[in-house]
């Protein structure tokens, strides 16, 4: 999928108009339940899987610490099985004893009976002060990165990702949609090529695993796991390097869904036509409708008593047509007061998302029959143009 975004007026990406705009049309590309309620970083269920996961990236991340530890036990198991010790030989778990106490200084047998063991009791403790000391060390440093969030804990914890969203650009953009799809529930892995970036430090107090390195490497889409990544969201604001990474993407995983930010909708068309993506709106085709929504609400609250008062919460293209979602405080004297939910939706072809009734949870959907009362909360959906209705 594409989103193309066009300047409006004298907004960046730095705009809230533009952004606004896009993240909420780029997390329903993913997710098509996805919520605007408030992130909520949800922690991964610790599932035998994943545990299993974690375990194979940290055998993985010291392999070769491992197998040289394992090749001197065994290369000592040998040597001392070899010896006749006390007149006869030793047994292999007595054997493999001996090696690894030789490797942590301590011997089982002083002297050694035979050359080849002084030999390995002068070396085995050298030996074993590099190696272990090496992945004790790099251990240390290992759970100091996981505190700190850098690039050697990262890596391990992205290894383990199944089915997540990768998301190109921590801009104003890109930690809304991240915002957005967390608040769905949905498991994250950020890449951004400076460290230094404004939103970085934000990624991180919501526990998002953040990739520092240029998107447009290919070992930076196989550090955020692009093999098994569900979806991939690019929303950095270099169109070239977009496509290019875009390209990449289906390269690497051609099952993943790519939706990727383009500057002009025309372009957006023809790469979607080329490739096996959609084509989303422009940031100004989905703002203007949605400024030209709220300029259809009242000028002030007595301006008309009778109408609900509306607040535009967000807009969407469905079908090519503007669609809102808006919150409406009905009035004292609304005429929807003592009217049912079915009632006002088939009178007004609009969809009631909510009902908050005063001092009650809000009701999602509200019941058919529930019964519109003065200072009822509600939220509805509705096409752009028949917002005027509702304010009439």
């Amino acid at each position: 999928m594409l989103f193309s975004h066009e300047p409006f007026g004298t907004m960046s990406d730095g705009g809230a108009g533009a952004a606004g705009a896009d993240f909420m049309s780029t997390a329903t590309a993913i997710r098509t339940d996805a919520c605007p309620c408030p992130p909520s970083r949800r922690p991964r269920r610790r599932s035998p899987r994943v545990l299993l996961l974690y375990v194979a990236a940290l055998l993985n991340e010291f392999r070769w610490s491992l197998l040289g530890l394992l090749a001197a036990i065994v290369l000592g198991s040998i040597l001392f099985e070899m010896a006749n010790i006390d007149g006869g030989r030793l047994s292999i778990f007595m054997s493999m004893y001996a090696a690894w106490m030789a490797l942590l200084a301590q011997q089982v047998y002083s002297p050694p009976p035979t050359w080849y063991l002084t030999l390995l009791c002068g070396v085995y403790p050298l030996l074993g002060a590099i190696i272990i000391g090496e992945g004790v060390i790099r251990l240390a440093l290992l759970m100091v990165s996981r505190r700190r969030g850098e690039k050697e804990w990262t890596r391990v914890m992205v290894s383990t990702y199944r089915e997540h969203i990768i998301v190109c650009g921590l801009g104003h953009l890109g930690i809304r949609v991240i915002e957005q799809l967390l608040a769905a529930g949905q498991s994250i892995v950020c890449l951004e090529q400076h460290r230094n970036a404004r939103f970085v430090s934000r990624a991180q107090e919501l526990k998002v695993p953040v990739v520092i390195r240029d998107m447009k490497e290919d070992q930076a889409l196989i550090d955020c796991g692009i093999e098994h990544a569900r979806a991939i969201v690019i929303s950095t604001r270099d169109p070239i390097a977009n496509i290019e990474v875009a390209m990449d993407a289906k390269r690497m995983n051609p099952s993943i869904r790519v939706v990727m930010r383009a500057f002009d909708e025309q372009i957006a068309q023809k790469i979607s036509d080329a490739m096996d993506v959609e084509v989303a709106f422009s940031s100004s085709t989905l703002a203007a409708p949605m400024v030209a929504a709220m300029a259809l609400g009242p000028k002030a609250a007595g301006e008309n008593a009778t109408a609900p008062q509306v607040k535009v919460l967000s807009s969407l293209m469905i079908g090519g047509a503007c669609h809102v979602a808006a919150e409406l405080t009905v009035g004292q004297s609304s005429r929807w007061v003592g009217q049912r939910v079915d009632q006002i939706e088939q009178a007004h072809a609009i969809k009631l998302l909510s009902r908050a009734a005063n001092g009650s949870p809000a009701q999602s959907p509200p019941p058919a029959d529930a019964m519109i009362a003065a200072g009822d909360r509600l939220v509805v959906h509705a096409p752009a143009d028949r917002l005027a209705e509702l304010t009439a």
